[in-house]
Order: C-alpha cells, then sequence, then structure tokens
C-alpha cells in the first residue's frame, strides 16, 4: 500500500509540474517572466520552447558570460542560437571588431595620466552613467587601439539601437537565462531587443551573486511589479532531497521574520519526490553543520580524503586541484600539506604576466598594433623603473595618431622587437639561442630555475606511491 500510495504521489507532482510547464508555453504573452530557483527546470523549458518553434527562422538565446552560454547550448541541443550579451553586440557592430578584456583597465590607465584622477569606466558603463567628458576619451583611445572592451560593445549597440530602431533586430523568439546577474548596461540591451521579439526572461533574484559586475535583483523584481512581464512560477526543485529543501525554507523564513528580503519575489520552492531521492532523503534526514574547522587540521583532513578515494597502489598518482576561498589561505594550506609530506604542490599564482603574454599575442598577429605595443612598453618602463618615460610617450600618444611604436626609440623598440622574434620561433617550433631566452625570461618575469624545478618534481612523482613513500609525495 505504501509503494501504490508513493506512485501515487510520485504522478501527482509530475502532472502538477507538466501543467505549469505548459502554461507558460501556451501563453500568448509576449513577454514572459519566470521567477525560479535552481533546479526546477528552466532549461528543459527552453528546450520544449525551441522545440515547439523548431520551425521558426531565428530563436536566440542570451547569457552573460561564456561558461553559461556553454551550458545553455548544451542543454538546448544546438536548437537555436546562444551567445553571450558581448559576443551579440560584437556581431551586430558593423566592421572589424578586436576585443581585449582589459581594455578598460588600460584606459582607466591612459586616463590617470591624462587627467591625473581614477575613473571606473566598468561603473560607468554598467550604470549607465553620464560622463560626457569620460566616454569621449575613452572612445578616443578605443578608436586609436581600434579594439572594443566586452562592456563598450554592448554600449556601442545601444547608441546605434537609439539612432536608428530600425536596426534591432526581429527573432521569433529570445530567451534570456540567468537574469538577476544582468546590469543595467545588459538590460537596456534587452529592453531594445525586446521591442521587436517575444522574449522569455528567466531568473531567480535570491541567486544574484555578481554584485561586483553591478548587477542588482532589482531590476527582475521591477518586471515582476511591473505589469509589462506575465509572470510564471517554477517551483518543484528536482536536484535536491527533502532536507536541503526544508532548510532553504527555514532559512528565507528566518530571515524574513528578521527584517531582510522585504522586496524578495514570492515563489515557492518545493521537494519533487523520486525513489532515488526519497531514499536519500531518508538515509540523510539531517544536515550536520561542523561550526568551527581549526586550520590545522585541513592539510589532514584533505590527507584523509585523497587515501580514501584513490587506490594506493595505482601506477600513477592523480592530480588533485584545492579551491581555497581566500588567497591568504593557500600559503597555510600548502605549508600544512608540506609538513605532511606533500612535495609536489602547485600553489603559485599565474595572473601576474597575463598582460604581456596578450600584448605580445596581439603583436604576433599584427606587428604595427597600438594596443600591444602600449601594454607592452608599459611593462618593461615598470621593469626598468622609467615610469617618466612611459607617461611622456603616453601624452605624446594623446596629441596625434601616430602609430605607438613610432613614438619610441630604436632602443626601446629593440628589446620588444627582440622578444616577439623569440616567441614566433618558439611558436614555430624553431630553437633560441640561449642570451635571447634569457632576455625573453626576463622581460616575462619568468625564473627558470624554478620552472625546472617544478618540472622534475612532476617527472620524480609518476612513480611514487601514495602510502609506500609518503615522504616524496
Amino acid at each position: 500500500m505504501e509503494a501504490v500510495a508513493a506512485q501515487s504521489e510520485y504522478e501527482k507532482r509530475a502532472q502538477e509540474r507538466t501543467a505549469l510547464i505548459e502554461a507558460i508555453l501556451n501563453s500568448n504573452a509576449s513577454k514572459k517572466l519566470i521567477v525560479a530557483g535552481p533546479g526546477t527546470g528552466k532549461s528543459f523549458l527552453f528546450q520544449q520552447i525551441c522545440k515547439r518553434r523548431v520551425g521558426d527562422a531565428k530563436i536566440l538565446a542570451l547569457s552573460f558570460i561564456n561558461e553559461l552560454v556553454d551550458d545553455l547550448s548544451r542543454d538546448l541541443h544546438h536548437l537555436t542560437e546562444v551567445k553571450t550579451l558581448h559576443s551579440f553586440a560584437l556581431s551586430r557592430i558593423p566592421g572589424d571588431k578586436n576585443v581585449f578584456l582589459e581594455l578598460g583597465s588600460v584606459i582607466k590607465r591612459d586616463y590617470a595620466i591624462a587627467f591625473g584622477e581614477d575613473v571606473d569606466f566598468n561603473s560607468i558603463f554598467c550604470n549607465l552613467i553620464e560622463a560626457e567628458e569620460e566616454l569621449t576619451f575613452y572612445s578616443n583611445r578605443r578608436k586609436y587601439y581600434n579594439f572594443f572592451s566586452p562592456n563598450c560593445s554592448v554600449y556601442t549597440l545601444i547608441k546605434i539601437f537609439e539612432q536608428d530602431e530600425r536596426k534591432i533586430p526581429e527573432y521569433s523568439q529570445i530567451l534570456i537565462d540567468e537574469f538577476q546577474d544582468f546590469n543595467k548596461l545588459e538590460s537596456r540591451l534587452l529592453s531594445f531587443l525586446s521591442k521587436r521579439s517575444p522574449v522569455v526572461i528567466v531568473g531567480d533574484d535570491d541567486q544574484s551573486l555578481y554584485d561586483f559586475k553591478y548587477a542588482e535583483p532589482a531590476d527582475i523584481r521591477n518586471k515582476h511589479s511591473s505589469g509589462e512581464f506575465e509572470t510564471f512560477g517554477l517551483p518543484y526543485c528536482a536536484r535536491c532531497t527533502n532536507v536541503i529543501i526544508n532548510a532553504y525554507q527555514k532559512l528565507i523564513k528566518t530571515a524574513q521574520s528578521k527584517g531582510y528580503l522585504r522586496e524578495r519575489v514570492p515563489k515557492e520552492y518545493l521537494y519533487f519526490p523520486s525513489i532515488l531521492k526519497d531514499s536519500c532523503s531518508g538515509a540523510h534526514p539531517r544536515i550536520a553543520v561542523k561550526r568551527k574547522v581549526f586550520q590545522n587540521v585541513i592539510a589532514y583532513n584533505i590527507e584523509a580524503e585523497i587515501e580514501a578515494l584513490f587506490d594506493p597502489s595505482a601506477s600513477h598518482l592523480p592530480t588533485v586541484l584545492i579551491i581555497c576561498p581566500l588567497r591568504k589561505q593557500i600559503e597555510s594550506v600548502e605549508r600544512g600539506l608540506r609538513a605532511r609530506g606533500f612535495k609536489n604542490i602547485d600553489a603559485g599564482q599565474k595572473y601576474d604576466h597575463q598582460i604581456i603574454m596578450e600584448g605580445f599575442n596581439l603583436l604576433l598577429k599584427n606587428s604595427s598594433c597600438n594596443l600591444a605595443w602600449r601594454v607592452l612598453f608599459e611593462a618593461e618602463c615598470d621593469r626598468m623603473g622609467a615610469s617618466d618615460r612611459f607617461e611622456q610617450v603616453m601624452n605624446e600618444s594623446f596629441k596625434s595618431d601616430t602609430l605607438f611604436m613610432n613614438l619610441l626609440t630604436v632602443d626601446e623598440r629593440r628589446t620588444i622587437k627582440c622578444v616577439n622574434a623569440a616567441l614566433r620561433k618558439i611558436r614555430d617550433g624553431k630553437d633560441v639561442d640561449g642570451a635571447t631566452m634569457a632576455e625573453v625570461f626576463a622581460v616575462l618575469g619568468y625564473n627558470p630555475v624554478e620552472i625546472a624545478q617544478s618540472k622534475i618534481r612532476k617527472e620524480k612523482m609518476r612513480s611514487v606511491s601514495l602510502h609506500g613513500r609518503k615522504n616524496e609525495r
């Protein structure tokens, strides 16, 4: 009898979930807003929308970062065109488009040299701040470098639409994922697109995490209360066990009782039963919270987990990724692991010289690239302690359209050209002499001794067993 009752409950919940999805699919509203938590079937909903419109000419799905685009493209089985907002914007801007992710930081430095002030261009773009002087400067420098940043590509497309709304493209359906993480700039672009195409927006104001990109949950809440959108819910979570759903509900209730989350969009978040999850829920009816973990036992626990997970007799040891929530914690975890006998540890930070390599990558593609020469010359001046010379050249570049490389002396160009030529040989599989390689290492900030030691450690570890020779891990 219990099994029959359980099966009946499964069928009832499945029918309820199906009815909710059908209500969304059958709605004639041109603007739909689905506010729903994780694991509630948002990707499945997108699939159903695309399948019903499979004969239509154009369906567009937009998200805000590449990782989400990859996930969404997989979920939709390539039934639609999936893009980030930035790649979509670039595809609609006429002419050749080059992208440099750190362009905003570069032009921020330019502005500081020109006017002696720090300006947050990301904030200006993302929050649609009226700053005519700053934006004019940014536009001039962007054109001088002939590159876009992700934010200024969206901003540029918005300006195109503002001048002529006939240039807004038309789609049979536009799907917007993770809308709670859109900022004012991105939301403004969506407002233009929704003028000529039906849109389905999916998001959850409880999951707004990207305040560093000026995303705010207020926008999805405003759309919910505006009356412009028809709002739907997907309450059933098929991902989590019952204990997690109950904990979530208690957390929300407690927060609201203390005066928080007053503007939150009301939504249900319910357990979706299944045989597997019911079994797991029964086996684990409570969440155990370890309130205090002493720093000196973290390495011990990591070691215990590694030994529990991997076969000590295996011929090859595993590579283990450890993610620390704080950068300062990395050093203490590394010390603890080394004290326990782990020696093959790579805890270095690898981002210091990224922009230098990006500069050389640009130079390999275009030997007169203004942006490449500007980035590399600043790095070289920093290395040589010649910041005054860099600022002098920068001020000269503000006054004319002269190629940046032509503002430098022959000697100043020599080192960059030498390293670039060496990198080209390395790329093409050709030999580079020792003296030139020493110069390459110096410019890139690489320590060949550390690189060699790391290589030796990795080669040595291939024949080391986890338990047999613990002191050499």
